[in-house]
């Protein structure tokens, strides 16, 4: 990215590092740093024409969260406003957006697709 003074870098976080939260400071290490440190290091790199931004993103449905058994998925809803999980495609969306040149004056941005669940905090 350097020789070519331009490119997108693109961090996975999570919803919960939005948010301060009693107990979520081992939650932000497992989840990718809290987002605003994302932020600095766009701002360092900005004036290469380098842009970082985070997707963070809500529940959705994987094998990871699968496990969590229908008594979590079913009492999730109450934390949504979307009636449904999250879609792996969901956030993939966000990453092509991202990456491509329509999001060429956005930088040190937290994009969190959560159906709401932000909301609800």
């Amino acid at each position: 990215m350097n020789p070519q003074m331009s490119g997108a870098i693109i961090n996975m976080a999570s919803v919960m590092g939005t948010f301060g939260r009693p107990g979520s400071v081992r939650l932000f290490d497992r989840q990718g740093g809290d987002p605003r440190l994302h932020a600095v290091a766009g701002a360092r790199v900005a004036v290469r024409n380098i842009r970082v931004n985070s997707i963070a993103p809500g529940w959705i449905d994987t094998d990871m969260t699968a496990p969590l058994g229908r008594a979590a998925r079913s009492a999730s809803p109450r934390r949504r406003r979307c009636s449904r999980l999250g879609e792996p495609d969901d956030i993939a969306w966000a990453a092509v957006y991202l990456a491509s040149e329509e999001a060429k004056f956005m930088t040190g941005q937290v994009i969190s697709p959560n159906g709401g669940w932000y909301m609800s905090q």
